[in-house]
């Protein structure tokens, strides 16, 4: 698998990432909040898309602020689910991050349905809000304490 920067010839294909998640993983409501997102993306920003022979198959990025980072917007093609994509897409995140020696917690907000992904990373849970993605997907806030 190989990862690219995200540049904007690559956004009709993230939104069938995000398109084939719908329903579980992300709410048809946050659809046009992820492709704002991804039109304000600039060739310095931290996005990243996954390629596997030949497709774009993860995407996923990252902010940095002074101690803290977070990802944002990951995905893996629903296709392509238990495929190990996932780990390979967090794993190089968490690399970028580990990288910058001044960032010591790694937030996210996720899903019930992905939670258990970022528990096996050694993510923990902070904070729940029901139905705060959309109805039938909650908002789970989890973080990650940088070991070096």
């Amino acid at each position: 698998m190989e990862h690219r920067q995200y540049n904007p010839e690559f956004k009709s294909m993230c939104l069938d990432l995000f398109d084939s998640n719908l329903g579980v993983f992300f709410d048809a409501s946050e659809r046009q909040e992820f492709s704002d997102y991804l039109d304000s993306l600039n060739k310095d920003s931290s996005y990243f898309i996954g390629i596997h022979d030949g497709l774009v198959v993860s995407c996923g990025g990252l902010n940095e602020s002074s101690d803290k980072a977070g990802l944002t917007w990951g995905m893996v093609h629903r296709n392509h689910h238990g495929s190990g994509f996932g780990t390979k897409l967090t794993d190089f995140r968490l690399s970028k991050i580990r990288e910058n020696g001044q960032i010591n917690v790694v937030l996210i907000e996720t899903s019930q349905h992905t939670q258990g992904f970022y528990l096996k990373r050694g993510f923990t849970q902070t904070k729940v809000v029901k139905n705060g993605f959309g109805k039938g997907i909650d908002c789970v806030s989890m973080e990650l304490n940088i070991t070096r």
